[in-house]
């Protein structure tokens, strides 16, 4: 009698269609499709997938896709993305699988016959949701970043509305998220956490050689700012309340109080060295504001002497900017939101975490940006992180670095002990210990 396993192989080969290539699928997409199939021909007709930032998630979709319209008979795709830059990356990825999609839909009224789909933004369907909800029936429908449905009740009501008469649903998302008080449609939910259908986590992509292991450097110091008349001074030592520690973390990261420019110095040379072993590596800044990213951008220009890419979210050249960036070999690019998640800059190495944002969710997509693998340099490739030492942001690291530390401790066959984050012993790291380098910064910490 045929196995469990080899029956859904052979129900797998069955329904794949013959313009998908699987063979040049990862592991885990193999997984992922597998968990489709099984799930189909239970009935269920809405999935989500988790998978680390950075591990493929739209290829594999884009499987799921291609097979929703030559065999699940669905009568067309709609892919919802966070941003416009993403409408045109998915549809160009789109067409190598030979689905063509129209990433320009907001200007028109109809689909136009020679595409199979398209794809708008979270935005366009919370404004149309009636329309979509009728564009919808007899759909494929992919909810890229899915979490985003929780900015605003507003987008999730609209998602039910659009969605509700699709043929299918798969919703993506890059990390764990839970509900706070608006529950996202199409989630399945048990005590307020999310339930995916399929996970991909981060130290197994390290292991699987999808994404590079990471190393931080936390930056300390005396932070000083004014209030209410009062100049108040305090140390990334010193334990605050939340609304003190972030001001700590915004007065650190204005370019007038130097404490950043240390920082900068340190990234710009991690990549100078990394550019010996791959030329045309590059790096990210993310900033807190508009405003904000052009001030560091001019402060990186003077520490790196050449002039950063600047991509704001309310440039009409956004995207043209990215796509530039990530064909040239030109060093940085500054950026706040733009590039926080979803898009596909393989020869990121170096990031400097220069925003205010301390949420799990936001720190991991922009991990993303930088552990994706390129086919060179042969070897072991590493990313290089620089961040302040604020708290908040010291144990989302740390986090990080537990789960790299668990699948090297895994090829090792050594014992895993889990601590937590409180109970964090100090480690022994071969990485010297720096000295103060000026009188603000006290430069990297461990």
């Amino acid at each position: 009698m045929e196995s469990q396993s080899n029956a859904w192989d052979s129900f797998f080969i069955a329904n794949s269609s013959t313009n998908m290539n699987h063979s040049s699928l990862r592991a885990w997409q193999h997984e992922a499709l597998k968990n489709y199939y099984q799930n189909l021909a239970a009935g269920v007709t809405s999935l989500l997938w988790e998978a680390t930032p950075g591990s493929g998630k739209t290829n594999a979709a884009l499987q799921v896709c291609a097979h929703q319209l030559e065999t699940a008979n669905s009568q067309r795709l709609i892919i919802v993305v966070p941003t416009a830059h993403l409408r045109t990356q998915w549809a160009q990825a789109a067409a190598q699988y030979g689905l063509h999609l129209d990433s320009h839909f907001g200007r028109k009224v109809r689909l136009a016959a020679d595409y199979q789909g398209l794809v708008v933004t979270y935005h366009q369907v919370a404004k149309r949701p009636q329309f979509f909800g009728q564009l919808s029936r007899g759909a494929m429908v992919v909810l890229d970043e899915i979490h985003h449905a929780a900015d605003g009740l507003l987008w999730g009501d609209s998602l039910r509305q659009a969605f509700e008469p699709a043929r299918f649903i798969l919703s993506l998302s890059g990390t764990a998220f839970r509900s706070d008080n608006n529950t996202i449609p199409f989630v399945r939910y048990e005590d307020d956490i999310s339930q995916p259908d399929y996970v991909y986590p981060y130290g197994r992509a390290i292991e699987d050689s999808v994404c590079r292991s990471v190393a931080f450097f936390t930056y300390g110091g005396d932070v000083a700012w004014s209030e209410d008349d009062e100049v108040i001074q305090v140390s990334f030592t010193d334990h605050l309340q939340h609304t003190t520690a972030s001001r700590r973390l915004r007065a650190a990261l204005d370019p007038n109080s130097g404490w950043i420019r240390q920082m900068l110095e340190d990234a710009h040379t991690m990549l100078l060295e990394t550019r010996q072993e791959q030329p045309e590596a590059g790096g990210l800044l993310v900033a807190a504001d508009q405003d904000h990213a052009r001030q560091l951008a001019q402060l990186l220009a003077e520490v790196s002497h050449t002039r950063p890419t600047i991509v704001l979210s309310d440039d009409s050249e956004a995207s043209r900017k990215i796509k530039r960036f990530t064909a040239s070999r030109n060093e940085w690019l500054v950026a706040c939101n733009m590039v926080s998640e979803g898009v596909d800059i393989p020869r990121l190495r170096v990031g400097v975490y220069a925003t205010t944002v301390t949420t799990k969710m936001y720190f991991r997509q922009f991990l993303g940006r930088i552990v994706r693998i390129t086919p060179q340099p042969a070897g072991v490739q590493v990313a290089y992180c620089y961040l302040p030492a604020d708290i908040r942001l010291k144990m989302l690291a740390e986090q990080i670095e537990r789960e790299q530390r668990h699948h090297i401790a895994a090829q090792l066959e050594k014992e895993v002990v889990e601590l937590e984050d409180e109970e964090l012993p100090p480690e022994k790291d071969p990485t010297p210990v720096w000295q103060a380098l000026h009188a603000t910064n006290s430069g990297v910490e461990s």
